[in-house]
């Protein structure tokens, strides 16, 4: 994602939506799994008016793509740690 991207994904995360402290960035991978699953239980719900639910599943959207981007840096990184091991 570029930085504009991932710019734009933390203006329009809102912590207080996803039952969350901090910005977008200053979450760890779980936190970020722990947050989308406690939004897709309250989508889940059927409880939910229908812009509410639009703000939440906009939310999770941001809350998957980080968690995303977050273990695709992971697994890059462990792919470079097997790599200058076998070196």
């Amino acid at each position: 994602m570029s930085d504009g991207g991932r710019r734009e994904e933390e203006a329009r995360f809102d912590p207080g939506l996803c039952g969350v402290e901090g910005p977008l960035e200053a979450l760890s991978f779980e936190e970020l799994l722990s947050a989308l699953e406690s939004v897709t239980a309250r989508l889940a719900t059927g409880e939910l008016g229908i812009e509410a639910a639009a703000d939440l599943y906009e939310q999770a959207e941001i809350l998957h793509a980080a968690a995303a981007e977050r273990l695709e840096a992971v697994e890059a990184r462990i792919q470079r740690l097997q790599l200058n091991r076998e070196q």
